[in-house]
């Protein structure tokens, strides 16, 4: 029963400490629930094969070192450690656009890339514009991160410092991003691609729903003619 609750406490606290990212906890913290969670899958395992014996020690190991994996991953991710790393893979996507990765200075070398980062699209401004816009909230939740772990270093001077790049990396990504959006906006073929935008996507609507009623409009027809096809065989063999 003391092993039972001992697993029930373990799983409980891990679970509490997941469901809550708002604080990070520590790596000593995260190390010692993963290494409590080892030993009580590694009990269950051997009770587990001592009881029914047609069972596999492979199985029942490789299961507790799987449980044991994920409880170590998950712990860990949360630390400040584990927070700037998934931070700095995010900023690491976002870099590869060229448009957030550089700072422009003159407008020429701007829209110049962004037709070459565009060059087989129909309306590039519109797709550089809808590309930064849907990566400011992976910005926003990489700043979020970086700002939960800075605030859960506890004198880490190292890790201090770098969450100081992550965030001065992090900022000045979202400054590029704003200020190529604000140029995208301002440019003279802006509205008149958004018009051919929005009627595209007009178009597409027409085209699905059209599609949609057709083939609604066909399962009709089957199913009529599955109907009419059953009256004639009944009436036939009647």
């Amino acid at each position: 029963m003391s092993n039972t609750n001992a697993i029930q406490k373990t799983i409980l606290l891990v679970s509490f400490t997941l469901s809550s990212p708002t604080s990070a906890i520590q790596e000593s913290t995260a190390n010692g629930g993963a290494a409590a969670m080892a030993v009580l899958c590694a009990t269950a395992s051997y009770k587990i094969t001592q009881k029914f014996k047609q069972t596999s020690p492979a199985v029942t190991i490789g299961a507790a070192a799987f449980v044991t994996a994920v409880t170590y991953y998950m712990l860990h991710r949360e630390t400040p450690v584990g927070r700037l790393k998934r931070a700095d893979a995010l900023l690491n996507d976002v870099a590869r656009h060229t448009l957030v990765r550089i700072t422009f200075e003159s407008e020429h070398a701007f829209f110049d890339t962004v037709q070459d980062v565009y060059l087989t699209d129909d309306l590039p401004l519109i797709s550089a514009y809808n590309h930064l816009i849907n990566l400011v909230p992976v910005v926003h939740y990489a700043l979020s991160l970086i700002n939960k772990a800075s605030a859960e270093v506890i004198k880490n001077v190292l890790l201090q410092e770098e969450c100081d790049a992550s965030l001065s990396r992090a900022n000045a990504f979202f400054k590029n991003i704003a200020d190529a959006i604000k140029r995208i906006r301002a440019h003279k073929d802006y509205l008149p691609q958004l018009t051919i935008y929005k009627e595209n996507l007009l178009n597409q609507k027409q085209t699905i729903a059209q599609e949609q009623m057709a083939l609604a409009q066909l399962q009709i027809a089957q199913a009529q003619q599955s109907n009419a096809l059953l009256k004639w065989l009944k009436a036939l063999f009647n």
